[in-house]
């Protein structure tokens, strides 16, 4: 991972816009219905081979029982972790972290790291980039004033050999959003651990 002055670890630099914008025309020509044409495309919809609609994220039934069908399969909190005072003789005994209820498999999503969203630097210990580092004005997201059971993932130096949690961007909804994935099978009552970057771990855990 590249380390950053923010708090917790920056993800893997992603494909330029430019390129991924000529991946984006590459691919539309096997999908029906996608956002209109650049000046001096030619390209078509003639390789479709089912004339799929292309979509961003699932379309659930316009009825009042596709209504209830989405209320029910809402979680309004990450399933199956818990939040626990740490005791002695852990390292951070007195603070917070973040432990599995139920067990987790090698790539399960624990879930999105959620918080403030922001432009530029300034992030605090709880932020990390919501793009690519490189970028003049990359966005980040910010926890310390608002997030979830993510913001309690501890980092793994002095509690465990190495981390068993990563940070990764995936975008839903044609947005960025930071997704922690297991790195391995993960048990019950373990803690989740992450490996934060170089420069938080020389401000906050020396």
């Amino acid at each position: 991972m590249y380390t950053t002055a923010r708090g917790l670890p920056t993800l893997f630099a992603m494909l330029s816009s430019d390129r991924q914008q000529e991946l984006y025309h590459a691919n539309s020509r096997f999908f029906r219905s996608t956002t209109n044409p650049s000046p001096g495309d030619t390209s078509t919809n003639a390789d479709a081979p089912s004339q799929a609609k292309y979509i961003s994220s699932n379309t659930w039934p316009r009825s009042s029982r596709g209504r209830k069908l989405k209320k029910g399969a809402a979680r309004p909190f990450i399933h199956g972790v818990e939040i626990r005072l740490l005791r002695d003789p852990h390292p951070l005994a007195g603070e917070l972290g973040l432990f599995a209820a139920k067990a987790f498999d090698e790539f399960d999503i624990l879930g999105e790291y959620c918080g403030e969203v922001y432009e530029g630097d300034g992030g605090s210990e709880y932020a990390t980039y919501l793009e690519d580092w490189r970028e003049r004005y990359a966005l980040g997201v910010d926890a310390t004033r608002e997030g979830n059971e993510c913001r309690f993932i501890n980092h793994f130096k002095g509690i465990a050999d190495e981390a068993n949690v990563v940070m990764k961007i995936a975008y839903v909804e044609e947005l960025p959003r930071v997704m922690v994935v297991c790195m391995r099978d993960i048990e019950v009552g373990e803690e989740f651990l992450l490996n934060y970057s170089d420069d938080f771990v020389e401000a906050y855990c020396s």
